[in-house]
């Protein structure tokens, strides 16, 4: 990969730009519940309401109705709480890099979220970091407000057109393989992050 042909850069934001522990909101999920995280797992966490709350296509009080569904809890603030679990800092390095890469290039996010994290990741920010994030971006593209999810072509699709990217010259950040392929097979370069190291190395390499 050339980065001399790199003019935009597409950001995830879970696992990218915020620390993302899945496996906290499992957790919490299984307490509520009285079963296994394994249960869990397998039985919901792959479930279409997820998806559609996802793609904006659930209200945050029919949500709440399928977690109580699945975890038999009813208290609206503990549901919330263990959905948030999984989101945890942002650490100031990855800011301080995209204000870095900000100079150079457009930067973008597109992250596959819903209102209920919008909020919790808003506050993070606001109270850790002192900032918004999407002051970080040219344009902040989050899937319930798209009606649209990654992997879907379509997605990529809008973010290119609206914002009149090529895709060649374009660079998509993500820790989800599938997601990866997805904007891959648009002939979008990628970067599929796989640890902390991975950003550094990537945009560190050459400048030393």
């Amino acid at each position: 990969m050339k980065k001399e042909n790199i003019k935009n850069i597409i950001f995830d934001l879970g696992g990218v730009i915020i620390n993302l522990r899945p496996d906290y909101t499992v957790a919490e999920f299984a307490k509520l519940a009285g079963i296994s995280d394994e249960e869990i797992l397998d039985k919901y966490l792959n479930d279409e309401p997820f998806k559609l709350y996802e793609k904006g296509l659930a209200t945050d009080e029919e949500f709440h109705a399928y977690l109580k569904e699945i975890t038999g809890h009813d208290d609206v603030k503990n549901l919330e709480k263990a959905w948030n679990a999984m989101l945890l800092d942002i650490p100031q390095e990855r800011l301080e890099l995209l204000k870095r890469l900000r100079k150079d290039y457009r930067l973008f996010l597109l992250s596959n979220t819903n209102e209920i994290h919008l909020r919790c990741f808003t506050d993070i920010a606001n109270t850790q970091n002192k900032c918004s994030i999407e002051d970080y971006f040219d344009h902040a593209y989050y899937s319930h407000h798209m009606n649209k999810r990654k992997p879907d072509a379509e997605i990529y699709e809008q973010v290119l057109e609206e914002q009149g990217l090529v895709a060649e010259e374009t660079l998509f950040i993500d820790d989800n393989a599938d997601n990866i392929a997805g904007a891959g097979n648009l002939g979008i370069q990628t970067l599929h992050v796989t640890g902390d190291h991975t950003l550094k190395e990537f945009f560190d390499e050459g400048e030393q």
